[in-house]
């Protein structure tokens, strides 16, 4: 299975603002992991969508062995971690400066959480810092963090 993140769209069919109801039929119940008022998981706990008033205000990838998470036709989960915060800011139009805890790039709405070697799941020798989460989230989200 294939998710492309689209900064101020989605990930993969998941789109920012849709409502929790139409995530569901997309997804399938059978992929639903964990639910609370304000957060569904789906595929064990690696797909996280919070929602404000029932619509998607942030969605987050971790890695999952059976999905794809690409950025710029580039699958996050098997890129070094400063690789990819590098292909990110290239498409913002300030400077950023790599921090392996926790990044937002606010352009693009787009987060990097968490750069490990325990997250080199897609390597040979778990050396590799890899994040462990990619996320987007809407305007209100940017507004709430920032």
């Amino acid at each position: 299975m294939n998710f492309e993140i689209k900064p101020h769209v989605g990930i993969g069919s998941v789109e920012l603002e849709m409502n929790r109801a139409d995530i569901k039929k997309i997804l399938g119940e059978e992929n639903l992991s964990y639910v609370n008022e304000e957060i569904d998981y789906y595929f064990n706990n690696s797909l996280q969508i919070e929602f404000v008033n029932d619509k998607a205000d942030f969605i987050g990838m971790s890695y999952h062995p059976d999905i794809n998470v690409m950025y710029k036709n580039t699958n996050v989960f098997d890129t070094e971690a400063k690789e990819l915060f590098n292909l990110i800011a290239r498409n913002e139009e300030e400077n950023h400066k790599f921090d392996e805890m926790e990044y937002l790039f606010p352009k693009q709405i787009v987060t990097l959480w968490d750069a490990d070697e325990q997250y080199d799941h897609m390597g040979t020798t778990n050396t590799r810092l890899i994040w462990a989460q990619i996320g987007i989230g809407s305007q209100n989200y940017l507004e709430a963090v920032s």
